[in-house]
């Protein structure tokens, strides 16, 4: 490093703030050359920082070491060239046209897909998605990734599972290396990071991402990261990185729930990988039995789709009974005590009554029928009395109640649309 840097970095060191120095100063190389001394910037955005927040204290360091010398600020032309084997690549099936969505997803669907539209407006930096593994949050990171290059293709859009990131740091640490590696991460425009989580204990993992950190927010560049759990709540993570993920927004993602386990497994099932065609009614069915995340319900469709395969069956003959050969140990029935005020809570939601109408004399035909269907689920799926059955629908007497049992058995026989709610109905009590 030139001697006139060098004593310059000294001075700099006494002048300015020690985080603006290290964000901004430290990561800078210089050559000296006749009376010109070229200060290298790993990227634009440094030097646009450069040029209007520290370019006069420069020059003064400078005039105080050598005043004959003129100052060039610049970007070292191929850097991007020779970083670009740090790259991993999006997956091209997770886009927003390929997600699903569902209770579990809508709220942090409508923030990152408002994140990818306007990168520059952005107020939701940075951005954490958060949540058990199988959930989702991959597709829905990689998703803002397509339509953020969609909409610009000249935007820098850098994807990193953190242990790649962990790796490359040790790799640039051992070949000394480090200041062109964190040059890359820090010409991202868009950073996504997958698993920020398992970056703890790391040391100095994390001390390098801290400065990256700092550096992309102070030039407002988009920061979105996935975690498994809250990041105030992972251990052995410098309290530094909690109080900068803290002031973003955290979504968490939960499991999906039964009618948008139905339609993952329709849409994938539609994939060229699976190309498998089975009824909603199978779908539900599927995914009543099969609760914990998205992954799983991959698993399941990959498994059908073998026995279909290797069995030489037509897929669209799949029922229930071939769904309980092909899926085995994965389909298990459920011995569950269901209680009664949770079947009166989801027969009232599904017909968009109250509670307290199923217990009232209003003989509105709606809430007849809502009524009725409770009172026939818990006669089936409780092991109540009748008489007890009764006095949870406003003290209705033996007689009422063994009428609402037979009057919606007949409909369930002769009426398709009121034996699929049935079902369903069903279905949702199974999988509370």
């Amino acid at each position: 490093m030139p001697t006139t840097w060098e004593k310059c970095l000294e001075t700099l060191k006494d002048t300015i703030p020690v985080g603006q120095f290290s964000v901004w100063i430290q990561p800078l190389k210089a050559t000296e050359k006749g009376n010109i001394l070229t200060i290298v910037a790993p990227n634009t955005s440094t030097v646009d920082y450069l040029k209007t927040n520290l370019k006069q204290k420069i020059k003064d360091a400078v005039a105080r070491h050598n005043k004959d010398l003129k100052i060039n600020i610049g970007t070292e032309i191929q850097q991007a060239k020779k970083n670009t084997k740090h790259s991993t690549p999006l997956f091209p099936e997770y886009t927003f046209d390929n997600l699903v969505m569902g209770n579990a997803n809508q709220i942090a669907y409508g923030a990152i897909r408002q994140i990818a539209e306007d990168l520059k407006k952005s107020p939701y930096n940075p951005c954490i998605i958060y949540g058990d593994s199988g959930l989702g949050k991959t597709h829905l990171m990689q998703a803002a990734g397509h339509l953020v290059k969609q909409q610009n293709p000249k935007t820098k859009i850098i994807y990193a599972p953190v242990m790649d990131f962990v790796r490359n740091i040790t790799t640039s640490l051992r070949h000394k290396t480090i200041e062109n590696i964190k040059s890359y991460y820090q010409s991202a425009d868009l950073l996504l990071v997958d698993d920020i989580h398992l970056i703890a204990g790391k040391e100095k993992s994390q001390e390098e991402f801290f400065h990256i950190f700092n550096f992309l927010f102070t030039t407002k560049k988009q920061i979105i990261f996935t975690c498994d759990q809250p990041p105030t709540n992972i251990k052995s993570l410098e309290n530094r990185l909690k109080t900068r993920f803290a002031q973003g927004l955290n979504l968490s993602l939960t499991p999906p729930e039964l009618e948008m386990r139905a339609a993952i497994l329709l849409k994938k099932s539609e994939s060229p990988a699976i190309n498998i065609t089975f009824s909603a009614d199978i779908a539900l069915y599927i995914a009543s039995n099969i609760t914990s995340n998205v992954r799983d319900l991959e698993g399941a469709l990959l498994k059908l789709k073998a026995f279909v395969d290797f069995s030489k069956l037509d897929d669209h003959i799949i029922t229930k009974e071939i769904i309980d050969i092909a899926l085995g140990d994965l389909i298990k029935p459920k011995a569950k005590n269901i209680d009664i005020n949770d079947i009166q809570k989801e027969s009232a939601k599904h017909y968009g009554v109250t509670i307290s109408d199923l217990s009232s004399k209003n003989r509105k035909q709606s809430i007849v029928l809502a009524r009725q269907m409770a009172i026939f689920i818990a006669h089936e799926m409780t092991s109540l009395s009748l008489s007890k059955i009764g006095k949870h629908f406003g003290n209705r007497d033996h007689s009422t109640v063994l009428h609402a049992i037979k009057r919606i058995k007949e409909r369930t026989e002769k009426e398709p649309e009121i034996k699929d709610e049935y079902e369903l109905l069903k279905l949702k009590l199974a999988n509370l």
